[in-house]
């Protein structure tokens, strides 16, 4: 078990230097009745000493401290108007990363950040944090399915074509083009991809008076 650090009072160790200071007794016999080690007395009175101006002239430390405190307040003043700058900032740019999808957000991430600059580089793991997206999904890639894209193709093609066909002709279409493909999944892929059936119907011209029709004034 560890002996307990006995703690000294500032009177009590003003008292000793004092003595100290009196020549009257030495280091050695003034530690020896206090019961302390004569190195913790030496320390005392080296800081005594130090700071004996301040006792001889109170008003100058006085002002110093003043000068300190006012310029530690105005550097407080400054560091909080700069917190909150960041903070509305930070909170701005967040809702702007909110918009942007997966995708893009894993492409804002630094796999090799640059040590060159003053600040300490961000790691992948805090640039994920901030980005508010899952580390391990940086390393997925997704499975393309082929034949579900040469579907589509093959349906943004019949469109461009004959743009008249709804889906129930588009399906006869892809397969007689040999595409084994049920007619909902071309109703699902068509409306994937916004495609609607164009009706060759002639709008009419109701602006244009026919002459043979007589008008009845009243």
């Amino acid at each position: 078990m560890s002996k307990k650090r006995t703690k000294y009072t500032s009177a009590f160790k003003t008292k000793l230097v004092l003595e100290l200071l009196q020549n009257e007794s030495t280091l050695v016999q003034i530690a020896s009745k206090h019961n302390i080690l004569p190195q913790n007395l030496q320390n005392w009175k080296k800081t005594f000493l130090a700071n004996a101006e301040i006792a001889m002239e109170p008003s100058k430390a006085v002002k110093e401290y003043k000068e300190e405190l006012v310029k530690s307040q105005k550097q407080n003043e400054r560091l909080t108007a700069l917190v909150g700058k960041v903070t509305v900032e930070k909170e701005w740019l967040a809702k702007k990363l909110k918009s942007l999808g997966l995708s893009n957000l894993k492409q804002l991430v630094d796999f090799k950040p640059s040590s060159t600059s003053a600040t300490q580089p961000l790691s992948i793991n805090q640039q994920c944090q901030l980005l508010s997206i899952n580390r391990s999904g940086l390393y997925y890639t997704p499975r393309t399915n082929v034949r579900k894209d040469k579907i589509k193709s093959h349906i943004t093609k019949v469109f461009e074509q004959i743009p008249i066909y709804g889906e129930k002709k588009v399906h006869q279409q892809l397969l007689e083009d040999g595409y084994k493909v049920s007619l909902n999944t071309v109703a699902r892929y068509r409306q994937a991809l916004g495609l609607k059936a164009v009706l060759a119907v002639k709008q009419v011209n109701t602006a244009i008076p026919i002459k043979a029709h007589k008008k009845i004034q009243l």
